[in-house]
């Protein structure tokens, strides 16, 4: 478990065009995705923030409240709807220095790779992964010392998640360390469609018939 200098922020509070279902409603392996997501996270964190407006309060207050005080219901701060948006809510209420934001629609988190990153992010006010020249900044660790450079680049009407980076000192994970802990790469899968949603429930068949084999043999080799 990670030390309580750190928290982990989901962001659930996005219009989801695309979809015709609410992402926290989705189903994945059998499990809710946001709940699939939040306990994954428990794994590594005490306290987790989920970041959402407030016509969602209500669904996902009584879908964690299994969870106790260890999950707690934030609110969108005033402005542009934006994933920005969501860290800057979520940074403002979190009660750790240092905190792991991700998307409510990422089935497939790594906690080992969590783990590591957030042994890098002291040395660091953001630790994000790159993949070639594409950043996941959705996969991230932000410290607290980024709510200005946010604020800042909020207040100028800019969205995008890596506007405020030159105000911050980053530290970049490369495609070599992500392979230790992730050699598919599918950390950073998100499900923005139905075609996406198709998409990872055969890679979460594929999981399972691979885990399945896995034991069989272990079983075989016994007997």
């Amino acid at each position: 478990m990670i030390t309580t200098n750190f928290a982990a922020i989901i962001l659930a509070g996005g219009e989801n065009l695309r979809l015709p279902y609410l992402k926290a409603k989705l189903l994945m392996g059998g499990e809710i995705l946001i709940k699939r997501i939040t306990l994954s996270l428990l794994s590594l964190f005490d306290d987790i923030l989920i970041v959402v407006d407030e016509d969602k309060f209500d669904y996902l207050g009584k879908l964690m409240y299994r969870f106790g005080n260890s999950v707690k219901l934030v609110s969108d701060v005033v402005g542009p709807k934006c994933p920005l948006r969501g860290l800057y809510s979520g940074l403002l209420s979190s009660p750790a220095r240092f905190n792991f934001l991700v998307g409510c629609d990422m089935p497939f988190l790594q906690t080992g790779l969590i783990d590591y990153m957030a042994r890098r992010v002291s040395r660091a006010d953001v630790v994000i992964p790159r993949i070639g020249k594409f950043l996941e900044p959705l996969h991230a660790f932000y410290s607290s010392r980024c709510i200005p450079g946010v604020e800042k680049v909020l207040k100028e009407g800019r969205k995008k998640m890596v506007s405020f980076l030159p105000y911050v000192k980053v530290e970049y994970l490369d495609e070599e360390e992500i392979a230790i802990f992730d050699s598919q790469g599918i950390s950073f899968f998100n499900i923005n469609t139905i075609d996406d949603w198709k998409k990872a429930m055969e890679i979460e068949r594929k999981r399972r018939e691979q885990l399945y084999e896995r034991e069989y043999s272990q079983v075989a080799n016994i007997t």
